[in-house]
């Protein structure tokens, strides 16, 4: 409730004020010019559940800033001019389990000082400019219990062997940086990895053996826009039927491997692909019928039916397969 709210946004505030009520909930400093968090910041807020930070121009938080927040559960400190954090800049926060740690230019790619926030379960790391991933059990060291962690908009194109391992890791965001390839070696120990997200990296080409060591867990893949020309025909054959959301919009495939394997499948996205619907392509068309696939597509190729939705398009009329099927089901 509003009364449980207390709002210091874009006041020009160069300390962070007191005097809170002491059933303050909800604590927001957004846009200052707070460049310090000293130790101690927020005395008599030990109700707060969410504190915002964002755009503060801070470049240091000291040890024990946020001491006496017991109640706190959501960090935002988006934004700023955070290059690291200090070993114990987080300590005391029990209940934390949402970090946003977007807009920065760290020195730290995952700061270690997050290893002594037991409960932190959800990491946004955005538009950090962070180019590597690394060294080896990154992940598993500096946030063990981490199962969201979202790393957008970076300059990522390595990541180091195992540094994304984890046993609680279930949604893994890298979309939108530089990776040439899928980082298969670096999620070798992902147990509970149920989404992936890779879209706009330059991947163009996926292999066989590309997802083998996530198939017993992912359920949601997202391949969009990577100027990915073919995917291998036995690069789903791994997932099998865990896999519910495939999506691959706006690549450059004219032809889909297999798909037969992926029984679980629910929605499958291929639109703004120059798919080629001809007769090659009828079997694929047939398997989504009769899974009752939701399917999301369009025909690029050839020319008479481009622009046709590939569940509806009457491209496939003139295929032998087709008319032997109707000849077979026609009455005698």
């Amino acid at each position: 409730t509003e009364a449980h709210h207390a709002s210091c946004e874009s006041r020009g505030l160069n300390k962070v004020s007191w005097g809170f009520p002491p059933r303050t909930q909800v604590l927001n400093f957004h846009g200052n010019n707070l460049h310090v968090i000293p130790a101690r910041s927020f005395p008599g807020c030990c109700q707060v559940v969410s504190l915002y930070l964002g755009f503060c121009k801070i470049y240091k938080i000291q040890a024990w800033a946020f001491r006496g927040m017991r109640s706190l559960k959501y960090l935002h400190l988006s934004d700023n001019d955070l290059t690291s954090l200090e070993p114990e800049a987080l300590v005391g926060l029990p209940k934390l389990n949402n970090l946003h740690l977007e807009g920065r230019e760290p020195t730290d790619t995952i700061p270690q000082s997050l290893s002594l926030v037991p409960n932190l379960s959800v990491l946004h790391l955005e538009q950090n400019a962070i180019s590597r991933l690394q060294p080896a059990g990154l992940l598993s060291s500096a946030a063990p219990a981490l199962t969201n962690l979202y790393l957008r908009s970076n300059a990522i194109s390595g990541i180091a062997k195992a540094a994304l391992n984890s046993p609680n890791i279930e949604t893994l965001h890298l979309d939108s940086n530089r990776l040439t390839r899928v980082p298969s070696d670096a999620l070798t120990d992902t147990p509970n990895l149920t989404e992936l997200n890779l879209s706009q990296n330059p991947v163009q080409w996926v292999g066989p053996e590309t997802f083998q060591e996530m198939s017993h867990s992912l359920q949601r893949l997202y391949m969009n826009r990577m100027g990915m020309a073919e995917m291998s025909k036995e690069v789903l054959l791994s997932l099998g039927p865990r896999l519910k959301v495939l999506t691959v919009r706006g690549n450059q495939l004219k032809t889909l491997p297999d798909l037969s394997p992926l029984s679980g499948l629910e929605l499958i996205d291929l639109r703004d692909n120059p798919l080629i619907c001809d007769c090659d392509l009828l079997p694929r068309r047939r398997w989504m019928e009769r899974v009752k696939l939701d399917v999301l597509g369009t025909c690029g190729h050839p020319v008479e039916v481009k622009g046709q939705k590939l569940m509806h398009t009457n491209g496939f009329a003139t295929c032998p397969e087709n008319n032997l099927r109707r000849t077979e089901t026609d009455p005698v």
